[in-house]
């Protein structure tokens, strides 16, 4: 006997809410976002990055080059379509083009120490200034500037030690590892260190595509089609 028509409306709703996709957690949005394939295994301690220039290497012939000159940015990351690179300035998002150009304000960033990544096209996941058992992560808008903390369980012993690898300046895409190590050379009266950006493939041996010299880099991140990475070089 078929169902009524009666019956067939009661039983769309439930219909409909056992096929709804179950709800992300906080620790699989930063996996996926974070420039992470996996969970880490250790904690990494919190990097205080200094403010600098934002630059550019291309890891196919290890050029690279300064997209802004005027100081002051840091924690940039590349926009979905790679066409642009994100960044914050002071109190304030700015959009920097790839290609060459003045670093555009997108709007106030108060209280956002990095950002994560991209949450689709129009949503940034951002770290902020937070303190426990607050939210330290939060989805900021980019056409209306809101900043919504995003769910968080300060009880969770994966969810603090994906948080503390966010707060680090490794990334891992797939097989590729783009990380910071210190560099030093040993002069006449001291030694002098320094951070450069290292990208390792596989088993393959790592590289360094900063080749700062000197000067810390920092805050390496890595272009969607895994042809550029972008830095910041201190002063």
């Amino acid at each position: 006997m078929k169902p009524g028509p009666l019956l067939l409306l009661l039983l769309l709703p439930v219909a409909g809410l056992a096929q709804s996709p179950p709800k992300e957690t906080l620790v699989q949005k930063l996996l996926r976002i974070a420039g992470l394939t996996a969970a880490p295994s250790q904690m990494r301690a919190p990097g205080d990055p200094q403010p600098g220039d934002i630059w550019i290497v291309s890891l196919q012939d290890r050029q690279a080059r300064a997209l802004t000159q005027d100081g002051g940015y840091r924690s940039p990351i590349f926009a979905p379509n790679d066409a642009f690179i994100y960044a914050l300035r002071h109190e304030a998002l700015v959009r920097i083009p790839v290609g060459g150009g003045t670093a555009a304000s997108q709007g106030t960033a108060t209280g956002v120490v990095k950002l994560v990544g991209f949450d689709g096209a129009d949503d940034l996941i951002v770290l902020t200034d937070a303190w426990e058992p607050a939210s330290p992560l939060a989805s900021l808008a980019l056409k209306t500037g809101r900043l919504a903390p995003l769910p968080h369980d300060p009880t969770s012993a994966e969810e603090q030690r994906l948080i503390a690898f966010v707060r680090g300046d490794e990334r891992v895409y797939g097989g590729t590892r783009v990380y910071t190590r210190t560099e030093s050379r040993r002069g006449a009266l001291r030694t002098t260190e320094w951070m450069d950006v290292f990208v390792a493939r596989g088993d393959a041996a790592p590289v360094n595509v900063s080749a700062c010299g000197g000067v810390d880099c920092s805050a390496p991140s890595m272009s969607g089609d895994g042809r550029f990475v972008t830095y910041v070089k201190a002063p």
